[in-house]
């Protein structure tokens, strides 16, 4: 038993400090990209709202897969699995939803309080959440398993990772787009 909870004290501790880590690179990147996103002040009205959806929206489908497996529900594969392949599903329904919903409130604050009216927002939340999700799906669902094959509990260690890499992901998505737009 004594043993047990130091190998999971041991796994979050561990969790934390590449959280934290990863986390600095996001930072980092975000305080490169300030330049070009002040071009379109309406993304830091997005921003924030932007990166909690990736770690909510990842988080959920990890833990749903994390429960899956230790109930034995799920296999650790990817093909013929049918409840990824539904959370796969339910996590872009989610992203779109949540990015136009989030491009449309950013769009109406700048709106309203500058008197500035940019669709332009909206395209870039609705695009960037796209991509960040296509991206940090695959990351979320291969880490998962690999800690679950591993013999960790991937809900006691996911957790802290699928939040530092929703946030370098969002983070570097917008940046793209606001580059491209």
């Amino acid at each position: 038993m004594k043993e047990k909870l130091h190998k999971e004290l041991a796994d979050i501790f561990k969790s934390q400090l590449a959280s934290l880590t990863l986390e600095m690179f996001a930072g980092v990147l975000l305080a490169i990209s300030l330049d070009k996103i002040l071009l379109i002040p309406s993304i830091l009205i997005l921003l924030p709202g932007f990166m909690e959806m990736r770690g909510n929206i990842s988080g959920t489908m990890s833990a749903r897969i994390s429960s899956g497996l230790i109930l034995g529900e799920v296999k650790p594969k990817w093909r013929k699995n049918k409840i990824l392949k539904g959370n796969v599903l339910a996590s872009f329904i989610l992203v779109v939803v949540d990015s136009l919903i989030l491009g449309v409130v950013a769009w109406a604050i700048t709106l309203f309080i500058f008197g500035v009216s940019s669709m332009t927002v909206i395209w870039i939340a609705l695009a960037a959440g796209i991509l960040s999700n296509a991206l940090q799906v695959p990351i979320v669902t291969y880490m998962t398993f690999w800690f679950f094959k591993k013999g960790h509990d991937p809900n006691d260690v996911m957790g802290p990772y699928i939040t530092a890499i929703g946030d370098l992901l969002s983070t570097f998505s917008l940046f793209l787009l606001v580059i491209v737009v």
